[in-house]
């Protein structure tokens, strides 16, 4: 094969890798989206605009695939008290500002103090729990689809289209040769066409849709910086800015040295001002994230680039009807891909196994989060046992001193 035919098929390999790599997080990313446009009313399009639009210019920006997920304490409060659409913008142009406002004070150090290595190891394994949890969820809640008779068993096509991805994923998780996350996608959407919404193809609208600028008008004060707000504000500094700091240091090296939290506050902030004018819904970074991206074989800013571009060209094509789109797709397999994502998010924690009083505080977090399903009640236990043990260590010395 001559040189320029095989660096055009590395090419092209590579680009179904980033490709591959950038759609890893999809399981995070349209579960509460989906939830957002059916039940707060929110612009499908506006969402999918936005989000792409901050995937491009972060992958542009930071030159690694850094994720773009919604703000998930807000997004989940939000679904489960029907908040208006323009109390879910109002709550992003009012994290907007807040960010701005933060990242422009230096406070790199006073994030160090309180996000230790076991702390943000905790935060890690928190999230990793909460992932693996909501896959579960989604696998075994995953009944609405036809049961299958192989060899005169009844088999829920659900269980398959499980089996069946998590085969894809096993086999290719030392391997970036294929594209994984994409063929468990497209496994998720022929199942979702088969057996769940036979016409939902032939029912897409391919009109354009262009959401209009504007700033939300009808909103509640309280319900917007009371209960979506400010729940949300220590999870998005823990896992949205220290947390991905730490793991994209962890996966690229001095790859990652343009990743700071200044620079995702700033990102975030700006980004967030954005979708509170379009009418979205609130965006974040994310450890997790990251991690999926990269487990699915994400490597450069590229990933961004191209899911940004297919978020964008799908909220403009199909923002009528991209709740039915992506609706193909079957929860059982997002499960599957949420699974998979929390045990590799897990593994993060090996650099304290062998500190055990590090060890011993990120398993509390950890713990914590199982117990309750609230990261931000384990993160403040975590920095109380991590306050405890150390003031312990003070006295001790100062014993053995005296």
């Amino acid at each position: 094969m001559p040189d320029a035919d095989r660096r055009g098929t590395q090419g092209i390999r590579a680009a179904v890798r980033e490709l591959s790599g950038g759609l890893g997080d999809l399981a995070t990313f349209l579960p509460l989206a989906i939830g957002l446009i059916a039940v707060n009313h929110v612009s499908a399009a506006s969402i999918f605009l936005s989000a792409g639009a901050l995937y491009i210019a972060a992958g542009l920006f930071f030159r690694l695939p850094i994720p773009v997920q919604p703000l998930k304490a807000t997004s989940a409060v939000a679904i489960a008290l029907a908040v208006p659409a323009d109390s879910v913008a109002a709550t992003a142009m009012a994290m907007g500002g807040l960010f701005l406002a933060i990242s422009i004070f230096p406070l790199t150090a006073v994030l160090e103090k309180v996000f230790t290595r076991p702390i943000v190891r905790g935060i890690q394994l928190g999230l990793a729990v909460l992932l693996v949890k909501g896959g579960l969820t989604m696998v075994i809640g995953a009944k609405e689809m036809a049961t299958l008779s192989l060899g005169g068993v009844a088999l829920p096509a659900a269980a398959l289209l499980a089996a069946a991805s998590a085969v894809v994923i096993l086999l290719s998780r030392e391997s970036r040769r294929y594209p994984a996350s994409l063929v468990v996608l497209a496994i998720g959407l022929l199942g979702g066409a088969l057996f769940v919404r036979h016409g939902a193809v032939g029912a897409l609208d391919g009109s354009a849709a262009w959401p209009v600028p504007r700033f939300p008008a009808d909103w509640d004060a309280r319900t917007v910086f009371l209960t979506l707000l400010l729940p949300q504000i220590p999870l998005t500094l823990a896992n949205s800015v220290v947390a991905t700091v730490g793991t994209a240091r962890q996966y690229f090296g001095e790859g990652a040295d343009r990743v700071t939290p200044r620079r995702l506050m700033v990102s975030l902030g700006t980004a967030n001002l954005f979708v509170g004018l379009l009418g979205g819904m609130p965006l974040c970074h994310g450890s997790g994230g990251l991690t999926a991206h990269y487990r699915f074989g994400a490597r450069s800013g590229f990933a961004g680039v191209l899911v940004g571009s297919l978020f964008v060209l799908l909220g403009l094509l199909y923002g009528n009807s991209i709740t039915g789109l992506v609706g193909l797709i079957s929860p059982a397999v997002l499960g599957v891909l949420l699974l998979y994502v929390g045990i590799a998010h897990a593994r993060l924690l090996r650099d304290v196994v062998a500190f055990p009083g590090e060890l011993a505080v990120a398993l509390a977090i950890g713990v914590v989060t199982l117990a309750t399903g609230n990261l931000a009640i384990a993160f403040g236990l975590g920095l109380l046992l991590q306050a405890t043990g150390k003031a312990f260590r003070v006295l001790l010395l100062r014993v053995r001193a005296a």
